[in-house]
Order: C-alpha cells, then structure tokens, then sequence
C-alpha cells in the first residue's frame, strides 16, 4: 500500500474534482500559452465533435497539421469544414479526416497500416479522445471478440492504436488521454487483491469483469455502464503513466532519438458533450446510475463549454514536451494542475498485471 501522505494527497485531488464538478462556471477561464506549432502533425481521435473537435480547432489555430479521426466519413468531413471555417481558409491544406472506429480493433490495424504505407510521417501530437459512456442503443455490450465494448472504445483500441504508431512517434512527441474524473471511481477495482490470481488463472481482466447488466431492482432489470466506464478512464490514466515509463526507458538508452517523447492524460471536468444528449435522465437511471442522472439534470446549469473542457488537453498536446523536462511527463491533470492519480496509488505488480491483460487483449507484445 502507498504511504499515508501519497495517499492523503490522492484524497484531497478527488475532492479538488468533485468540487470542480459542481463550481466549473464559478472557475476563472484557463488561460492557455499558445506555441507555433507549424509543421507539426497531429492526430486526434474522436474529432468530429465536443471536446476532440474542440482540440482539433485549437491545434490546427496555431498552425498544426491536423488529422481528424473519425468513424463516420460525413461527419468527419462536417467537422473539417468546421475548423476551417474557424481558422481560417489558409488551413485547408492542413487539415484532414480520416477514418477510425476505435471500437473495431481491425478498423484500429487497418488505420495504423495505412498511416505507414500512405507515408502519413512522424506524429507530434496523438490525442486519444474518442469514447463512450454506455453501448449505442441496442446493440451488444460485447465485442465479436467477448470484450466489454466500453472498454475496447475508450481504452483497448488507444492502446493498440499507441502501439502500432509508435514508430512513427516524432522525438519529442506527445501522447494524450481524455480521461475523467470518473476514473477515481475505479480504485478499489484496480487495487483489488486478486486481479493478479485471475490473470494468471487466464480469467477475463478486471475491466471485462466489470457488471455489465446489473441486478434487478424494484422488478426492474438495470444496465448499468458506470463501473465500465470509470474503470476505462482510469485504465487512460495508468496507460499514461506507465507509457511515460516505456518513453524514459528508451531515453536512457544510448543514442536515443526519442528522448522528449512524454505521455499524459487529463480530466475535462464538467463539460456540457454531445454525449449528454444521447441519454435521457428517465426514473431508471436514477436508480441505476444516480450520479448521471444528476449530471445529466444539471449540465446546463453547471457544465462548462466544450472549448473550455478541452483547453487543459489542447495545452498538453502543445506543449507536453515541455513538461517532460521536469519530470512531470506520465501524469494526470484537471485544469492545467497535476493530480494524484490511480497511478500514483498502484504497486508495481498491479501495473504490471493490468499491462499483461492488455496485450492479450490486443493480441500483441509490447514490454514496458
């Protein structure tokens, strides 16, 4: 266990988020440094709305090449426009949509073979945004692959995604996560005793044991994707933080060309996301998931703008480099502040565990 002050420390972050949840329009704006960012490239997943289209326009106003990776091809290209329109016609050139479903680790192989054969060049900035809080409606809560689809979406499909682009990473790119203040719901899950016993017993990983359908309550069979959820954001985090290991690692070696490659995950806070208009805060949810149901009720009245929301990813994506040189790469941040994280509060073993389980997952091999 972490000592006493890691975790006091870890405590007063979570209650620093959980203020920020209900004070976000009472928060001064963030003021973020802008960085010329020309000839610098960009990916950014899950871009053709919210908080990833937020940093798109953001990335491509100060002069980066921006590719928008999307799932749908026409929204994609809406979203294009839409950031051209705001930074101007100069940044038409600039600017592209590709197509990823995250979701689809086939669609995520494919978007890596054709980044390298199609001569896409080094990345600077992967922005790993692209997510959901529950399965679309009607559809599975499995992959074809029996994996939990939250957790391929928000988490799995970056990790492969990392992978395979990883040799395209520039030397001092910047690898960034848009993760949550739902993450800190994940603890005692990521440290439970014995996810090492059913790693080994080649169990299903401590996400895809996450409840999926939850137990009846009042005659009412309830969904509920909030474990899955939390536990996703809080896998960014640990990625995060543990990419950042494999970044110093590979520094130290001699003649390294990678040594300003850092990694980082954020929380957005409260932001008022097209995610919230695909649900409605009917009776069930708030006996299923009651802290949507008041996030739901309340945006409008509490949640900040998307451009506000994404302002602490876009800083990242910009200037991560920078934060790598003092040491401070591999964390977790709310508003521009690093936080103490799941990370911080993980022994080693766990980490590695969680790591293992992914790359079956993904069927690859990659140390850390």
């Amino acid at each position: 266990m972490p000592d006493s002050a890691v975790m006091f420390s870890f405590y007063i972050s979570l209650f620093k988020s959980l203020l920020s949840l209900v004070f976000a329009r009472l928060y001064r704006p963030q003021y973020v440094p802008k960085r010329d960012l020309s000839g610098q490239t960009a990916i950014v997943t899950g871009a053709n709305s919210g908080i990833g289209l937020s940093i798109a326009i953001a990335l491509a106003a100060q002069g980066a090449n921006v590719h928008l990776a999307c799932r749908n091809a026409d929204r994609g290209s809406a979203a294009v426009e839409q950031v051209v329109a705001h930074c101007g016609d100069s940044s038409k050139a600039r600017v592209h949509c590709r197509i990823l479903d995250i979701g689809d680790l086939s669609s995520v192989r494919s978007f890596g073979a054709q980044w390298e054969t199609e001569g896409g060049g080094n990345i600077d900035m992967l922005v790993h945004n692209a997510g959901i809080a529950s399965p679309p409606i009607g559809s599975s809560p499995l992959t074809k692959a029996g994996l939990n689809i939250i957790y391929t979406t928000n988490f799995l499909g970056s990790f492969l995604l990392t992978h395979l682009l990883e040799p395209c990473l520039s030397p001092t790119a910047r690898v960034v996560f848009t993760s949550s203040t739902g993450s800190y719901s994940a603890t005692s899950h990521l440290l439970h005793k014995n996810a090492s016993d059913a790693l080994k017993a080649s169990e299903p990983g401590i996400v895809e044991r996450v409840l999926t359908k939850g137990k009846a309550f009042l005659g009412v069979e309830a969904e509920s994707s909030a474990p899955a959820y939390g536990l996703s954001k809080a896998q960014q985090v640990l990625f995060a933080a543990l990419l950042q290991q494999r970044f110093d690692t590979q520094a130290s070696q001699p003649h390294s060309q990678s040594s300003g490659r850092t990694a980082h995950a954020f929380t957005p806070g409260f932001t008022s996301t097209p995610i919230f208009g695909k649900f409605e805060a009917t009776w069930q949810t708030w006996l299923t998931n009651p802290l949507f149901a008041v996030l739901k009720t309340t945006e409008k009245f509490i949640a900040v703008d998307t451009d506000e929301g994404a302002k602490c990813g876009a800083w990242l994506a910009a200037r991560g480099d920078e934060l790598g040189r003092v040491q401070q790469g591999g964390a977790f941040w709310e508003r521009m502040q690093k936080r103490t994280s799941i990370a911080d509060i993980m022994d080693k073993r766990r980490k590695t565990d969680e790591w293992k389980t992914w790359e079956r997952d993904a069927g690859i091999v990659w140390s850390v």
